[in-house]
């Protein structure tokens, strides 16, 4: 068994829609971040494991010792910060409020629900089990758009892993609740249906999707679900699907019925997000292959000027006569605000190589000493 499903529940609306979109991406490598970009995964797993941590140690699941220990190695993390803690401990107190007295509460718990989807299982963040029901609880910790807990089928899957894990040590269970908390958004969304209802949705619905997408077949379906998918800069049948919109929407507004204009009103987000993604790809692989299309130059442009240790640039300036307090409002101030408080040059004389100008990410720009090679 692999450490990621191939029919994963994080990914199942993907496979669910778009059948062979998962064997087409076990063929393809994931993307790279670029260089300096900022891990939110890796910042979602921090969160995780704090929120983890503090749930056992409030119900006793660990001791004081252990749970030192875990918080400080969280807190030796690039990514801890106060901010991160206080959105932990938000959801920490919503979590505890849906554990009753009686109710047996499981964090990061396996779940197997491979008797529907071939090798299928994941980790739900936390199950609640009681006498009637399932309680399943799932943390999203990005500061996007909100993710909404109805129909959602990642939490479908784990609430199903978890009856079918469970329903012999809790016969009476009849119902099963999902929930998604978003702290950052101050969101918190939840569904949940009967324990009938989730069995016919597994075997009616789920069930032969499944058989299709481990075999590879099926059609090929666009849709929202293609922003997460590897293959989506170069999906034939997504590049299609933009086509039909594009041919729509490149004609004048006036020409088009309001039909017309509400579809691709409504497509819009789609055609941002693939334009989005074949810049990414083609960027990356510029980068990374040297493959440049032509008409087109890989630059690497300069981006804002920092200043490399404040702190030291503000005893400097203070030391030159200037106000600290002038250097800030409510945090440090920037380059170009700072340089105006003195004369044209003289902060930068002062301060010298604590500004700096770092590279931003390479991007391809038209080459103006190409010539145009349309006909």
């Amino acid at each position: 068994m692999t450490a990621h499903a191939l029919l994963s529940a994080s990914g199942s609306k993907r496979w669910l829609s778009c059948t062979p979109s998962a064997r087409l991406e076990a063929t393809l490598p994931e993307q790279k971040k670029a260089p300096g970009s900022f891990d939110h995964s890796a910042e979602g797993t921090l969160a995780h494991t704090l929120a983890e941590v503090k749930l056992r140690f409030q119900l006793n699941q660990i001791g004081q010792e252990e749970y030192d220990d875990e918080v400080q190695k969280v807190k030796e993390s690039e990514y801890y910060n106060d901010e991160l803690e206080e959105y932990v401990d938000n959801y920490v107190v919503y979590v505890r409020s849906q554990i009753g007295e009686h109710d047996k509460p499981l964090f990061e718990q396996r779940v197997d629900f491979s008797e529907w989807v071939p090798d299928g299982f994941g980790t739900a963040d936390v199950v609640v089990l009681s006498k009637y029901s399932i309680r399943v609880i799932d943390l999203k910790f990005g500061r996007g758009v909100p993710v909404s807990a109805i129909d959602n089928t990642q939490l479908r899957l784990y609430a199903l892993g978890a009856y079918a894990k469970f329903k012999e040590e809790y016969p009476d269970i009849k119902e099963v609740i999902y929930t998604i908390h978003q702290p950052r958004l101050d969101s918190i969304s939840s569904d949940g249906t009967s324990v009938a209802k989730l069995i016919d949705w597994a075997n009616y619905f789920v069930k032969p999707k499944a058989k299709k997408a481990w075999t590879g077949t099926g059609d090929f379906l666009p849709g929202d679900w293609c922003q997460f998918c590897r293959a989506k800069a170069t999906c034939k049948a997504r590049s299609d699907f933009v086509d039909e919109i594009a041919k729509l929407d490149f004609r004048p507004a006036p020409l088009l019925d309001d039909e017309e204009i509400r579809l691709v009103f409504s497509k819009v987000s789609q055609l941002k997000s693939y334009v989005n993604d074949i810049e990414t790809y083609v960027t990356q692989k510029a980068i990374e292959e040297n493959v440049v299309p032509i008409g087109f130059k890989l630059v690497v442009p300069k981006g804002h000027r920092k200043i490399t240790d404040f702190s030291l640039a503000e005893t400097v300036l203070v030391e030159n006569g200037f106000n600290k307090n002038d250097l800030y409002e409510h945090k440090p101030k920037s380059v170009p605000q700072i340089v105006k408080l003195g004369k044209k040059g003289q902060i930068e004389n002062i301060l010298k190589d604590l500004i700096v100008r770092p590279d931003s990410a390479p991007k391809l720009v038209p080459d103006s000493s190409i010539e145009d090679f349309a006909e």
